[in-house]
């Protein structure tokens, strides 16, 4: 019963497909004839003019792209055989106009900071030899916590007139708060040198603004004069000139000296006349002497009264 079920199942199929197909061919037979022998060749060759109409367009197009293209590519061939020569131009004009030297003096800036120590010799270094040998009447700016804290201050202080806090800015580190603060916006220093120095430069150093827990500088010093002395107690010193410092520009700044001195000096007196608005205090980070040695360093040896000052 099943096996006769499925004969038949299977010959309904056939028959269903043939008539379909016979179907399907005979109407696909009468759309030929009227499409060809019928009443709509008109149309027909209506629809071949269109499609003639469109390919022209079509190629038209095609031709006037193919123009483009070739001027473009002529364009940039041309353009490539030049690009050579302006640039060969290009960097004989920088090379002529932009000395890197002469550029980073003009800005008052050489290097960044962290490979700034190992572009110029700095003669005011103290672990090199120098000395901060006193700071006048320079009041400094400590934060007391406690009245002991403040007498254990005044008791360094009167025992050692070096001012330990003005050693900070001839020592390498400059992180935020190892700097020289002392009130108000005046303040001086007087350094010994390692040796007897002819000053051609000095270099001062600020944290930026973005290191600052205050996002802000006004705590750094502005105008700076520098003098050299004979001794320590010289009451005509040389000037070397007052420098600027930019509160925007780089941390470390360069200042070319004004008034060169020949015979050079071993006795520099680092003067802040103004800092940018701090009301309270001004910080000094870092003060470089650059130059040349005019002897060799000093082993020492006291003059000039100095006997106790090298006893640190």
């Amino acid at each position: 019963m099943d096996g006769y079920g499925y004969r038949a199942e299977g010959c309904f199929r056939n028959v269903f497909r043939s008539f379909v197909c016979v179907a399907l061919s005979l109407l696909l037979g009468l759309h030929i004839y009227a499409y060809f022998w019928g009443p709509t060749q008109e149309t027909l060759d209506g629809d071949f003019s269109d499609i003639k109409y469109v390919v022209m367009q079509l190629t038209r197009g095609l031709s006037e792209v193919n123009r483009k293209h070739e001027r473009l590519q002529t364009e940039m061939e041309r353009i490539s055989s030049v690009l050579p020569a302006v640039a060969a131009a290009a960097g004989r004009a920088k090379e002529a106009l932009v000395d890197p030297v002469l550029r980073m003096r003009n800005n008052r800036q050489i290097g960044d900071a962290p490979d700034y120590d190992r572009q110029l010799a700095d003669y005011a270094l103290e672990s090199a030899g120098a000395r901060v040998l006193d700071t006048g009447d320079t009041v400094e700016h400590v934060i007391y916590e406690s009245p002991i804290g403040w007498a254990l201050h005044m008791l360094t202080a009167w025992v050692c007139r070096e001012c330990l806090g003005a050693r900070a800015m001839i020592r390498p580190g400059t992180l935020p708060g190892e700097c020289w603060a002392f009130k108000g916006s005046r303040g001086e220093a007087t350094i010994r040198l390692l040796g007897t120095v002819r000053i051609t430069g000095v270099s001062v150093e600020h944290i930026p603004p973005h290191i600052s827990p205050t996002r802000e500088i006004s705590s750094a010093p502005r105008l700076v004069q520098v003098e050299g002395l004979e001794n320590r107690f010289d009451p005509y010193p040389h000037d070397y000139g007052s420098f600027e410092y930019d509160r925007d520009g780089k941390p470390i700044q360069y200042f070319d000296v004004l008034f060169p001195s020949l015979k050079g000096h071993n006795i520099l007196r680092i003067r802040v006349l103004s800092n940018w608005g701090h009301p309270v205090y001004t910080c000094v980070y870092r003060v470089r002497v650059h130059g040349d040695l005019a002897n060799n360093p000093r082993v020492a040896v006291a003059d000039d009264g100095d006997a106790r000052i090298e006893n640190e």
